[in-house]
C-alpha cells in the first residue's frame, strides 16, 4: 500500500502523483490519498509494500500530519519506507517527523509514469520486493575505491536507502572485515540480504578475489549488478573490466579521480549513479509485478494450478490433472532481466536438478524479443539434458494451447 499524504493546498499534486503510480504499476500496488490536516487511518494492515509519500511545500505542516508520519514510522520501525516530496524549490526540509530523510524535489522531471517520483518509489519497492533486508551491497577494492565507497554510502543513507559495506576490505592483500571471521561467509551473508549490487569497477578492482566471488555469487542469486565503471583518461576500453558483466549492456561510466580528490565524487556523479540505480530497480520491480501475474493468469485460465515454489528466484509450478493417474507438470522461471539470460538459465538448470524433472521446463522472459541468432547461441549454451524452452511471456498462451508440441523458437 502506498499512501500519499499531502498538505491541504497540495491536493492536485498529490492526485497527480497517485495517478502516475497507479498507471506505472498497473494496479499491482494499492495507492491511497489523504490530507495532512485530517488524515484517514492507514487503509490496510501492515504489509511489506507499505510506503508513505509526504508531499509538502513552504507552509507549516499540520500537527495531525506529523503525528500520522510518526505513527507510521513507529509501527514499522527500520522497515519503514518513506519518501518526502518537496514542492517549493529551495524549501526541501521535510516535516519534523520525516526530517531524517532527504526530500526529493518536485521539479520538471519529477511527474509522469517514467518521472523521478515513480522511479524513486519503484526503486524503494524494488528493494523490498526481494523479501530480503532491502540492502544495497557496495562492492569495492579498498586500495583505490574505499573513499568512493564511503561517500556513496553516506549519500545513499541520507536518502533513506540501507547499505551494506565490509569496511577496509583489503589492506596489503589481507581482508579486515572482522579479525578471525570467515570472510567468504560474511560476504555471502551480506549478498543474501541484498537486492542490488553497486560494483565500483575501479582500476584495481579486477585484482580482488573477493570481488570476483561477489560477482559470481550475485549472478547465482539472480541479484542485479550495476557496474560503476571508473576510467582514467588514457583508458579507451568501454564498459566493465569483468568479462561476465559485459553482457549486461548496462553500466555507468565515470571519470576515475586522478590524483585523488576529496570528496572523490561530484554532485553530478552522485545524481547520475542514483538515477541509473533507481531506473534499474524500478524496471525490475515493474517486471516482478507484471511477469508472474501474466504467467499465472495464462496457466490458471487453462485449468492449471499455480504456485510459487521459490518466490525469491521466481520459480513457479503449474499442474493440470487430466485424470486420477495422468497429469502435466510445468516448472517456469519468470525472468525479470533484459538481455542477461546466461546466469538466470544456469540458476534455473540448478533448480531443476534439485526439484526433479517436470514434464516441461519454461524460461519465460520479458522485454524485447530475443533475436533469432542470439536465441540460438543461448540455446546452444544451455545444458542439453535440461529440455528448457525459452520464450517471451507473450508466446506462453500459444505454447500451452498447443499442448507444448507445436511451439518452435
Amino acid at each position: 500500500m502506498i499512501v500519499v499524504l499531502h498538505g491541504d493546498a497540495n491536493q492536485k499534486t498529490g492526485e497527480l502523483i497517485a495517478s502516475n503510480l497507479r498507471d506505472a504499476f498497473k494496479g499491482h500496488i494499492e495507492v491511497s490519498l489523504t490530507k495532512a490536516s485530517s488524515p484517514d487511518s492507514w487503509p490496510m494492515d501492515v504489509s511489506w509494500d507499505d510506503l508513505l509519500v509526504v508531499v509538502f511545500d513552504e507552509t507549516p505542516f499540520p500537527e495531525a500530519g506529523n503525528n500520522y508520519i510518526a505513527e507510521y514510522l513507529a509501527k514499522r520501525g527500520e522497515k519503514a519506507l518513506l519518501l518526502p516530496v518537496a514542492l517549493k524549490h529551495g524549501q526541501t526540509r521535510p516535516p519534523k517527523a520525516a526530517e531524517a530523510i532527504k526530500a526529493l524535489e518536485f521539479d520538471a522531471a519529477a511527474p509522469g509514469v517514467d518521472g523521478r517520483v515513480v522511479r524513486r518509489i519503484g526503486a524503494m519497492l524494488g528493494l523490498r520486493v526481494q523479501q530480503r533486508d532491502t540492502q544495497i551491497f557496495i562492492s569495492y577494492r579498498a586500495s583505490d575505491g574505499k573513499e568512493i565507497a564511503k561517500q556513496l554510502e553516506g549519500h545513499l543513507v541520507s536518502m533513506g536507502y540501507p547499505v551494506w559495506m565490509d569496511e577496509a576490505r583489503e589492506i596489503d592483500g589481507e581482508t579486515k572485515i572482522l579479525p578471525g571471521t570467515d570472510v567468504q561467509r560474511q560476504i555471502d551473508e551480506g549478498l543474501d540480504r541484498a537486492s542490488i549490487v553497486l560494483l565500483l569497477d575501479t582500476p584495481e578492482a579486477p585484482k580482488s578475489p573477493w570481488i570476483m566471488h561477489e560477482v559470481d555469487t550475485a549472478n547465482g542469486l539472480l541479484l542485479p549488478i550495476l557496474p560503476l565503471c571508473f576510467k582514467t583518461a588514457n583508458d579507451p576500453k568501454k564498459g566493465p573490466r569483468f568479462p561476465s558483466l559485459l553482457q549486461l549492456q548496462r553500466w555507468v561510466s565515470l571519470p576515475f579521480p586522478v590524483p585523488p580528490k576529496v570528496p572523490p565524487l561530484t554532485e553530478d556523479d552522485l545524481i547520475l549513479i542514483i538515477g541509473e540505480m533507481e531506473k534499474y530497480l524500478c524496471e525490475i520491480f515493474r517486471r516482478k509485478c507484471r511477469v508472474p501475474f501474466i504467467v499465472e493468469r495464462e496457466f490458471v485460465s487453462r485449468d492449471f494450478s499455480w504456485r510459487m515454489v521459490d518466490q525469491r528466484l521466481l520459480m513457479g509450478e503449474s499442474i493440470k490433472q487430466h485424470s486420477a493417474r495422468l497429469s502435466t507438470k510445468v516448472l517456469s522461471h519468470c525472468s525479470i532481466f533484459d538481455q542477461v539470460h546466461g546466469p538466470a538459465l544456469e540458476t534455473f538448470s540448478a533448480f531443476l536438478k534439485k526439484t526433479g524433472r517436470p514434464n516441461h521446463s519454461l524460461y519465460i522472459y520479458d522485454g524485447e524479443l530475443i533475436p533469432e541468432p542470439l536465441l540460438q547461441k543461448i540455446i546452444a549454451a544451455t545444458p542439453p539434458d535440461d529440455g528448457v524452452v525459452i520464450l517471451h511471456h507473450q508466446e506462453l498462451a500459444s505454447l500451452i494451447d498447443s499442448n507444448f508440441t507445436t511451439f518452435s523458437a
